[in-house]
């Protein structure tokens, strides 16, 4: 089992670097896509990222969730994007708790070959609404325990425009 994570903020390039990990890693590639859109900003960025990936050899998963009933090969490499959506589904759709989440983000990781994982970092619950607050709570210590496992973590330092 070999998990990359790399984080950081919004915009700091996190998705361009994990799938240049990805093309780098192998030939069966499969991206994972778990935003579920709510908004115009959300299809845009969805939009975005499957121009960015057009050409570089992913199988695209959309699956905002239930990602322990999709089917992987095992000498493949998952490119999740993102862990930050998978808990945010979770926890305000499915009532999970982000230990939920990392069980199954650790047992996708055991059905393949390589797991790269994307997540935003560096949020802090200040000033957020109660349920906003336990989210960010919750995103920070699932970082945390992926980055107790993974084998390569980079994370992005700053926002850039894209």
């Amino acid at each position: 089992m070999e998990i990359q994570l790399v984080l950081g903020p919004n915009n700091s390039g996190k998705s361009l670097y994990a799938e240049k990990l990805a093309v780098e890693s192998g030939s069966k590639r499969i991206y994972l896509a778990t935003m579920i859109p709510q908004n115009e900003e959300n299809r845009l960025r969805i939009e975005k990222h499957r121009l960015q990936r057009k050409y570089k050899g992913f199988q695209t998963i959309e699956a905002g969730w239930n990602i322990d009933q999709i089917f992987v090969d095992s000498d493949s490499v998952i490119l999740l994007e993102d862990a930050s959506n998978l808990l945010a589904n979770g926890m305000f759709e499915h009532s999970a708790t982000p230990q939920q989440v990392y069980n199954v983000i650790l047992d996708l990781a055991k059905r393949c070959r390589k797991l790269i994982i994307v997540t935003i970092a560096g949020l802090s619950p200040e000033g957020y609404d109660d349920d906003t607050a336990k989210y960010i709570c919750g995103l920070n210590w699932l970082n945390e325990k992926i980055m107790e496992i993974a084998n390569l973590t980079v994370e992005m330092k700053t926002s850039r425009q894209e």
